[in-house]
């Protein structure tokens, strides 16, 4: 059967890619993954200046998932241009570039620094990071800013952009259509839901900086229903993000009116997912008589 997918003119070996901030810049990964189950990778989000991230700890179990408090460190975007470059997966796969900043001007100068790079396949622009004092939240819920970052980004590149958008909203479906209308050509759908986690025996936060984002297997329905929301008010892929585990869960996010699919918190405790799951999805189709996995997207019967 065929597991390629089409995106934006772009061709993907498979819908399958990793979600950013679960991969790091592929290089931890590379004696671990095939990557010819891929059709891509997201690498950790990458900032104007360098950020040390939030105070340990920084990451915690809870009920079904983790919450994390990461904080986006990363080196910057010239260390991360001189020191990072030459270990992307750029043979092996089509990668995309995360770009996250407080601002416009930001966003802008990071992927003015990106347009540099040679064979690079486009950016996924993190609006809608919970884990950080500033910037993230405050940007991904207002549909102006937003719009004004894409818009901005748009002018100074040809490449693939996709727009990260945050679930911590009643609705989806107008933050999406401001993306659209501002030159995204894809929405990643969708980021963390804020969450808490406490020790009561020290009666204190698990997390230094009190909330992070919380992901894994429970964010799957709100994000299932996030990506349905917004599949009817948009006519764009959609790279669905949050919880998926094996094959069923992201047959569920095609059907939904996903395109592609990102595999996230599963790679922390099961880095060779991507196989399974492609084989789990394969199995789906054969019993099913799916000839092209293209055929499921927004196939859902309502």
């Amino acid at each position: 059967m065929n597991m390629s997918i089409t995106m934006a003119e772009m061709s993907f070996r498979t819908p399958l890619l990793t979600g950013s901030g679960t991969f790091g810049y592929g290089d931890e990964f590379k004696s671990l993954v095939d990557y010819n189950t891929l059709g891509g990778i997201v690498t950790k989000s990458v900032s104007l200046e360098p950020r040390a991230g939030n105070k340990p700890p920084r990451i915690c179990e809870t009920s079904g998932g983790i919450i994390n408090s990461i904080g986006l460190a990363n080196p910057g975007v010239d260390s991360f241009i001189a020191n990072k470059v030459s270990l992307l997966p750029i043979d092996e796969t089509r990668v995309f570039l995360s770009v996250v900043g407080n601002s416009v001007e930001d966003f802008l100068a990071v992927v003015d620094k990106f347009e540099t790079i040679a064979d690079i396949s486009g950016y996924e622009l993190n609006v809608s990071c919970p884990n950080v004092k500033r910037g993230g939240l405050e940007i991904g819920g207002d549909q102006d800013a937003v719009a004004a970052i894409v818009k901005a980004v748009r002018a100074i590149t040809k490449r693939f952009i996709s727009v990260k958008l945050t679930p911590n909203q009643t609705s989806i479906a107008p933050m999406a259509q401001a993306a659209v209308d501002a030159g995204a050509d894809a929405l990643t759908l969708v980021n963390t839901l804020i969450g808490m986690a406490i020790d009561t025996e020290k009666q204190r936060p698990l997390l230094g900086n009190v909330t992070g984002g919380f992901s894994g297997p429970p964010l799957k329905p709100v994000a299932l229903a996030k990506v349905w929301q917004a599949a009817q008010v948009v006519d764009v892929p959609i790279w669905a993000s949050g919880g998926m585990v094996n094959g069923i869960d992201c047959i569920e996010f095609l059907l939904a009116g996903a395109s592609g699919l990102q595999l996230g918190s599963v790679l922390f405790t099961d880095p060779f997912s991507p196989q399974r799951v492609l084989n789990e999805m394969e199995e789906y189709c054969s019993h099913h008589g799916v000839a092209e996995i293209s055929e499921l997207v927004g196939a859902l019967k309502v």
